[in-house]
């Protein structure tokens, strides 16, 4: 049995008011976990830097993300993928792993992007703030959907909302292809892992995951009604 009061005497009382922000960020029952990236080695990045604990302190204080420990969490998310890193920008540091690998290095090896951690952290604060106030009666809490990191599907069920806007430009997008030959499936099929239709540079052409552009769709009509004239 671990003695609650002895270890929260150890950690000290600055440490105990930033873990349920950093309990929460680093991945709970309700908020997702940054791949390989575990508890141990963020408490320990939060216990040797006061910025840091002073932000994770913050998360949940509220029911918003005020920008300066948003920067705070940005700038430490960038040190756990690179410890003595300088980078405070998850952006930037995206881009200077990918070159160094020169485009070798898997997705889940690289921090989310800027827009992704920051619904990452709007979730994390949302249920941090939960906890702080789990002793008020009957707290004001708000629709997890109103701005924290949810969304309402078509069908009214709570998803997460994993980014506000596009992944990348349209012109970057229209690049992606699969190498589906069968089917293309959403446990390995590229596109639908990224969350994009299948085009007419992919292997398999006419899945159920292409749709067809408007544009050609009006252009085959015209094309044919003319030769029918004729």
């Amino acid at each position: 049995m671990i003695d609650v009061g002895k270890l929260a005497a150890v950690l000290g009382s600055g440490v105990c008011s930033a873990l349920p922000g950093l309990h929460a960020w680093s991945g709970c029952d309700t908020v997702s976990a940054l791949a390989s990236q575990g508890k141990i080695k963020a408490l320990k990045l939060v216990q040797a830097n006061d910025l840091y604990l002073q932000a994770f302190t913050d998360l949940g204080s509220s029911w918003n993300v005020p920008t300066d420990v948003f920067n705070s969490i940005q700038a430490f998310t960038c040190q756990l993928y690179a410890r003595n890193t300088k980078i405070v920008g998850a952006n930037s540091l995206r881009y200077h792993m990918f070159c160094a690998k020169k485009g070798q290095i898997e997705s889940g090896q690289l921090p989310p992007c800027e827009d992704s951690l920051m619904q990452h952290t709007l979730r994390a604060n949302y249920q941090a703030a939960i906890w702080r106030c789990s002793l008020e009666n009957l707290p004001d809490v708000p629709a997890p959907s109103a701005g924290h990191g949810w969304e309402l599907d078509d069908g009214g069920s709570l998803k997460i909302r994993w980014m506000a806007g596009l992944p990348a430009p349209d012109v970057v997008l229209n690049l992606i292809s699969c190498t589906c030959r069968r089917t293309c499936r959403p446990s390995d099929c590229s596109c639908i892992l990224n969350g994009l239709k299948c085009t007419v540079v992919c292997k398999l052409q006419g899945c159920s995951n292409m749709v067809q552009d408007d544009a050609i769709v009006a252009q085959d009509a015209n094309d044919s009604d003319g030769d029918s004239d004729d």
